[in-house]
């Protein structure tokens, strides 16, 4: 893949197979927005599946990085290549402003993917004056809300060994009782946290057009609670969006294409169909 900069990525089709021309069958550009310090191996399997499924299909990976994130300018600033490319496309005519059937596919990541592409939507309106284009898209254990046993468990996936959490524990504790005072108590000082701003933003209609969105999530997620996703996925419905919900029963946090990668594959290829279909 082509690096745009430390945090975007584009794969670009070389030559196009004559048996596999662009269609309603097939995204013309597939935006991948990964968890929060993903690693390149793992982000990979996803991307060369779908390089296998949408031969022809234009791939924009965009990271999240946790320390490089601390705050909202420095994501916008994160996410501008990505924004610029988007542009980019739409001045040459490959993709429309206003497409008439979904010409993007979105697949969004736990907490981290929910933020880059909640930052990227605020932004295209902000300086388009309408909204992202038309997709279809894939919310992949996200979105969640704050609650302190899953932020708790986010921070100490770093720490590996009996020892290590041990220590960590205590200190990790304090740090989500003091987010959870700076956001909740304190709520008037700090502004709203950047996972119910990720929850909103996500189900605005006006910022967000979907044709349809499918939901993947496991009970074993200790990260993201499914009763939180199941939550997102209720209101979003209510607000007129096409829902799919698929709960895997024994699916850890962004480990559902691993625990039945035909099942997770046939969800992904029949939401974009199903975007498609409506049109």
């Amino acid at each position: 893949m082509k690096k745009l900069s430390p945090f975007i990525y584009l794969y670009e089709p070389v030559t196009i197979i004559t048996t596999h021309r662009p269609s309603l069958e097939t995204p013309k550009l597939i935006l991948i927005a990964s968890w929060m310090d993903a690693q390149d191996l793992h982000i990979a399997k996803y991307i060369t599946h779908y390089q296998s499924i949408y031969p022809t299909s234009k791939i924009l990976l965009v990271k999240f990085v946790l320390k490089e994130s601390v705050s909202a300018s420095f994501t916008r600033k994160v996410v501008d290549p990505a924004l610029v490319y988007l542009h980019s496309l739409i001045d040459s005519g490959t993709l429309s402003s206003s497409p008439p059937q979904p010409e993007i596919l979105v697949h969004i990541f736990s907490n981290g993917g929910s933020a880059t592409t909640r930052t990227l939507y605020q932004l295209f309106r902000a300086q388009t004056g309408y909204a992202f284009p038309l997709h279809a898209a894939v919310y992949d254990s996200c979105p969640g809300v704050y609650s302190f046993t899953s932020v708790y468990s986010v921070f100490m996936v770093n720490f590996s060994g009996l020892v290590a959490r041990a220590v960590a524990a205590p200190f990790v504790s304090i740090l989500v009782l003091w987010f959870w005072i700076w956001y909740r108590p304190l709520k008037i000082l700090s502004g709203e946290d950047f996972l119910s701003a990720n929850s909103r933003v996500h189900n605005d209609v006006d910022l967000v057009q979907q044709t349809n969105r499918s939901y993947i999530y496991g009970k074993a997620d200790v990260m993201v609670d499914w009763r939180h996703v199941e939550r997102h996925a209720n209101h979003a419905a209510a607000k007129g969006l096409v829902v799919r919900r698929e709960m895997f029963e024994h699916g850890p946090h962004v480990s559902h294409m691993r625990t039945d990668g035909d099942r997770y594959w046939k969800i992904v290829k029949e939401t974009w169909k199903k975007g498609t279909m409506r049109h």
